[in-house]
């Protein structure tokens, strides 16, 4: 397990357009419907920088075997973006792709960002079924189905997380390290899940209180 200094991806416009187009496939922007207002837009993962959350998640915690085959490490986000480019060739290759590419929607990116929601959704669905040439994805997925199954399942849940949790709210400081990110706003992730924020005071659960019959000092008899 190594550990990298920073998010080395979020300045690579290729990796920052295949994580926003992967956060976009998860959490899209909606309609909601408000008490008096009515319905009003809501932000999707990508309006909220959750992909810069993932990135930075991934390349914190990336786990690389020790292999005297690649001296050389590329941060985790940038092998991540190649596997779901990889994934996106298969899905073309067999011809399950149900929308013409839209290279625009997220420039800099590649094969994967240029599919539809829909053909993103199926090509994240195909690499979990591990329906890839696995000799032919990067390291360190190649001749990994455990590691491919596992990213694809964390991408999934770290989009959400970082969509419901305080990272919007950090601002300018989302990407310092840890000890020095501070909330500068209220966080919408928390108005959605209706958390009041952080505060001193709360209650804290204490148990149950259980009573029980008191024998008044007398021994059963006998």
């Amino acid at each position: 397990m190594s550990r990298s200094n920073g998010s080395q991806g979020t300045g690579d416009i290729y990796i920052r357009a295949t994580f926003q187009a992967l956060v976009d496939t998860i959490i899209p922007p909606t309609l909601r419907q408000v008490e008096v207002v009515g319905t009003v837009p809501a932000a999707g993962a990508v309006q909220l920088c959750v992909d810069e959350f993932v990135m930075n998640e991934i390349d914190h915690s990336q786990f690389v075997p020790v292999n005297d085959e690649y001296p050389t490490q590329m941060p985790l986000s940038k092998s991540t973006a190649q596997l779901l480019d990889r994934g996106a060739e298969q899905l073309i290759r067999r011809g399950l792709a149900q929308h013409p590419l839209s290279p625009w929607i997220f420039p800099g990116g590649r094969l994967f960002s240029a599919l539809s929601r829909e053909d993103r959704l199926q090509t994240l669905a195909l690499l979990d079924r591990l329906e890839v040439p696995l000799h032919l994805v990067p390291p360190p997925y190649q001749n990994n189905p455990g590691m491919i199954q596992t990213m694809i399942d964390s991408l999934t849940q770290l989009t959400m997380f970082g969509y419901y949790s305080e990272w919007f709210g950090y601002g300018t400081t989302r990407l310092s390290p840890p000890d020095y990110r501070q909330v500068e706003f209220f966080p919408p992730g928390w108005c959605l899940v209706g958390y009041p924020g952080p505060a001193f005071g709360y209650c804290d659960f204490r148990g149950f209180l259980l009573k029980y019959p008191h024998a008044k000092g007398e021994y059963p008899n006998d």
